[in-house]
């Protein structure tokens, strides 16, 4: 009797023992099952080719962006109509989804300045508030060794001028000349009309202008003053002012 209960007793606990193994692994299976369709969700609501930008805090130069001409995209060709249903999704969003990001790149998104690569290409937009409360807006379109800018001046959310290279950045090139007729000076001169010179706008309210490895000192110190010049922007005169010429060392193989 002893035996037959020892028996059963022991069948019992081993019934027990897999009914609970069973019962672990179904609710290891359904908690798997969650966290796989949980993460999932998060996928669709944070993918990762979502790109978050603020619209309240960026909101002035997303509306510049939108008031741009066509033109100022002429080596990607970002229509209106496109840049209005990017405008859209991240004002209703706080971000835009990026559908081919090996074509259509953000780089940098910031309330002065943004931008962006294209194929192998780069587009930049600064804005710079004024005293009267309108921006002076820069873009840069670089294409190869190429820079395609383009100057305006915006307010109340319309074009107020289109402006000019020479009018924001006093025409840099003739800066960079020594005062005096130097006839020796006249080849070297027209080496500087070729598109040699780099922008940098990283710097709020500076710019940077320098011509590339060509113009060095010592094959052009007796033309020039300088081959870079940097600017400060004046929100009062509503253009860039020189903080200085100078000198800028280049590396020449």
């Amino acid at each position: 009797m002893n035996k037959f209960f020892l028996i059963i007793l022991a069948l019992i606990v081993l019934s027990c023992e897999n009914k609970t193994q069973n019962s672990n692994s179904i609710i290891s299976i359904v908690t798997d099952t969650l966290k796989v369709e949980e993460s999932k969700n998060l996928n669709k609501i944070h993918p990762i080719n979502n790109i978050p930008i603020n619209y309240i805090k960026n909101k002035d130069i997303l509306d510049v962006i939108l008031l741009l001409p066509d033109s100022v995209f002429q080596s990607w060709g970002w229509k209106l109509n496109d840049r209005m249903k990017w405008y859209n999704e991240i004002k209703e969003n706080n971000f835009y989804i990026d559908d081919d990001p090996n074509y259509f790149n953000q780089i940098y998104f910031e309330p002065n300045k943004a931008g962006f690569t294209i194929i192998d290409g780069f587009w930049s937009i600064n804005i710079y508030k004024t005293f009267e409360n309108s921006y002076i807006v820069i873009t840069d379109d670089v294409v190869g060794d190429g820079h395609f800018l383009n100057f305006y001046e915006v307010k109340s959310n319309k074009i107020k001028k289109y402006l000019d290279e020479k009018t924001i950045f006093s025409d840099f090139i003739e800066l960079l000349k020594k005062k005096g007729n130097f006839e020796s000076c006249e080849d070297k001169f027209k080496d500087m009309t070729n598109p040699i010179f780099q922008f940098d706008f990283s710097n709020k309210n500076k710019v940077e202008i320098e011509s590339s490895w060509y113009l060095i000192k010592d094959d052009y110190k007796d033309c020039l003053i300088g081959n870079a010049i940097i600017y400060n922007f004046n929100p009062k005169a509503k253009k860039f002012e020189i903080e200085k010429i100078y000198w800028k060392p280049k590396n020449v193989e």
